[in-house]
């Protein structure tokens, strides 16, 4: 019974076909029969597809700004549909229609509220286009934005008020909704960061005035009781102390509460390491005692990690790095660092103890020692170097460390061997407003060193080492595929002449980290055997045009120059050594995998060789 029910449905689907430009007969899954309409030349159901090509467009004598418009391509089902057309004029209709309601509401959320959309059809082209036209209107602008405190009963409240400059509001910009929900979203937490953590929105009223293209915002919100810090429970600890976590918190129980502290605590405990989550929750209501009590869950993460790696220059040869780390030694987040490098020219090992939060949150104490063995073509170098300072943010962005260090060297130079041994003073400030650490694409940073020495090479030696060092990233799309990166490094020994300073503290120019394609400290000033001397002062610069192809394979293009000086200040009397060169990047979790080559553009006669190749781990700057 049930297959002649289903010869008759497919009987009465071809009658009523009849008459029709052309129709197809599909039997659907449950055995029921489906029409799809066909074009001229019938065929399967791929040709009775209505392919179009959809833009959105501005109507004459307007414009959309960017924000607009690439808003409302994202919220297109026409375009993001295209690749899936319809397969009836009433299919497509249906899309445009359904587009014309997000663009309304776009728009309104865009502060265009007398806005007018349109579309139209160009059959006469195969793929049909159709033109989504938009004609914005006057853009609406904030005319008021006020908040007053009510309480549970309606009635004033009193707490600290917010100026529009807390909320990101300003009268007379365009009055966009995520605009108001952002102030509302600030007004709360601005209470919350004084006191009031338990705040809530009442009400909120929008008017939209069409005879001014103005909005008036009024937002009522109850700012609760004035809330103070409760007791602090710690919770998934197994390897670390609480007693260290508890130094961590930047409040005392009873202190009025401020949400910026929370954060402040979150990052601490972010900052050092140890944990693979951190969550902070302030309990949602206060106790009998108007406390709010914060309840902090850790997972912890492995302490211990062991790594290596390698690189390679084409006048360094090959080198090799192993490091091991134990971040929590003593259970107190004390770290303790290995690490051996292997090369032909240096090859050295160092031992750093860093013991965080001394005396001080955020305050670190470190020690570090290091033996090297150079073997370079401007100096033999065996040496002994132990240090010992503080480390600490001194703001959001700047970092700064002073020290104290006393190195022992052999060294072996055009002049003979000689023995150095200097106290020194190293201190550095550091500021980084850069987006990553290992591939910055947007921003800049500054690092600035002065380092006074005092010690014995042949003699009685006083001298004072400074350098600057700043780099700079420009995106130049909004995905940050292609950005452009640049740094410039200057340096300045004052004090002593150049052979009074030891070999291994004079600046060097040359190398896959300063101007690539030149030989290892081979810019700069030079013996009669073509061996680099060094020099009292130093100019670098480099510009990137860095470009992510395709997934995580990237290209660079760039341009480096400099040179190594005699006197204490780069002096442009002696002509810069320029290099250019391209590269390949892939890009990893621990920072991309970078090849270089480079070639020099004005290079020394019988001295610089036709290019280098450089492989390494992390970007050149």
């Amino acid at each position: 019974m049930g297959h002649w029910r289903r010869v008759l449905c497919l009987v009465i689907a071809a009658l009523s076909c009849l008459g029709a430009p052309a129709c197809a007969v599909f039997e659907g899954s449950d055995g029921a029969p489906s029409t799809r309409e066909q074009g001229p030349g019938g065929g399967g159901p791929e040709s009775a597809t209505l392919g179009y090509k959809a833009e959105i467009v501005a109507a004459p004598d307007t414009s959309l700004d960017r924000r607009t418009r690439a808003l409302l391509e994202k919220s297109s089902q026409l375009l993001a549909l295209s690749d899936r057309p319809p397969f009836t004029q009433l299919g497509l209709q249906r899309r445009i229609d359904a587009d014309m309601e997000r663009f309304r509401d776009v728009l309104r959320s865009e502060g265009y509220y007398r806005s007018t959309t349109s579309a139209n059809i160009d059959r006469d082209v195969k793929p049909l286009r159709v033109r989504l036209v938009i004609d914005p209107g006057p853009a609406f602008r904030f005319g008021a934005f006020t908040v007053r405190y009510v309480d549970a009963t309606g009635g004033t409240a009193t707490a600290p008020k917010p100026e529009l400059k807390d909320l990101g509001i300003k009268l007379g910009e365009i009055a966009r909704a995520p605009d108001v929900v952002a102030g509302e979203r600030r007004a709360l937490r601005f209470l919350a960061d004084r006191g009031h953590p338990l705040a809530q929105v009442r009400d909120r009223k929008v008017v939209v005035d069409h005879a001014t293209d103005s909005m008036r915002v009024a937002l009522e919100i109850d700012p609760g009781m004035e809330a103070r810090f409760g007791p602090v429970s710690i919770a998934g600890l197994s390897g670390v102390q609480e007693d260290y976590v508890r130094v961590l918190v930047p409040w005392r129980e009873g202190d009025l509460y401020d949400e910026r502290l929370v954060d402040l605590y979150r990052a601490r405990l972010l900052r050092t390491g140890l944990f693979s989550a951190v969550t902070t929750n302030p309990a949602n209501k206060a106790t009998d005692e108007g406390e709010i009590p914060v309840r902090t869950r850790l997972v912890e993460g492995k302490h211990r990690s062991v790594g290596f790696g390698v690189k390679y220059a084409t006048s360094e040869g090959p080198a090799v790095k192993v490091f091991w780390e134990h971040r929590n030694l003593f259970q107190r987040n004390e770290d303790l660092d290995l690490a051996v490098e292997v090369g032909e020219i240096t090859q050295s090992a160092e031992v750093r103890f860093v013991r965080p939060d001394f005396r001080l949150p955020e305050q670190d104490l470190f020690f570090d020692t290091i033996g090297t063995h150079t073997n370079s073509t401007a100096f033999n170098e065996l040496s002994v170097e132990t240090s010992a300072g503080l480390q600490r943010p001194l703001s959001e962005r700047w970092t700064g460390s002073l020290a104290g260090s006393l190195e022992w060297a052999q060294l072996e130079d055009q002049e003979g061997t000689r023995t150095s041994t200097l106290v020194g003073a190293p201190l550095w400030l550091y500021w980084d407003g850069a987006n990553n650490r290992l591939n910055p694409t947007k921003g800049a940073r500054l690092r600035l060193e002065t380092t006074p020495y005092a010690g014995w090479f042949d003699k009685g030696v006083k001298f004072l080492v400074n350098e600057v060092t700043g780099s700079g990233y420009i995106p130049f799309d909004s995905d940050r595929r292609f950005v452009l990166a640049g740094r410039l490094r200057v340096g300045s020994i004052v004090g002593q002449s150049r052979s009074d300073i030891p070999a291994n503290k004079r600046f060097y120019a040359g190398g896959g980290d300063s101007i690539r394609g030149y030989g290892f400290q081979e810019v700069g000033p030079l013996d009669d055997d073509n061996d680099p001397l060094g020099g009292r002062s130093l100019l670098e610069t480099s510009v990137e045009l860095r470009t992510r192809v395709w997934g995580n394979f990237g290209v660079v293009s760039f341009v480096d120059g400099g040179n190594v000086f005699d006197q204490s200040y780069p002096s442009f009397e002696r002509q810069l050594r320029w290099a250019a060169g391209g590269g390949l990047r892939y890009f990893t979790p621990i920072g991309p995998l970078r090849l270089d080559l480079a070639f020099p553009l004005n290079p020394r006669s019988g001295t610089d060789d036709p290019f280098q190749l450089y492989i390494a781990l992390g970007e050149a700057f």
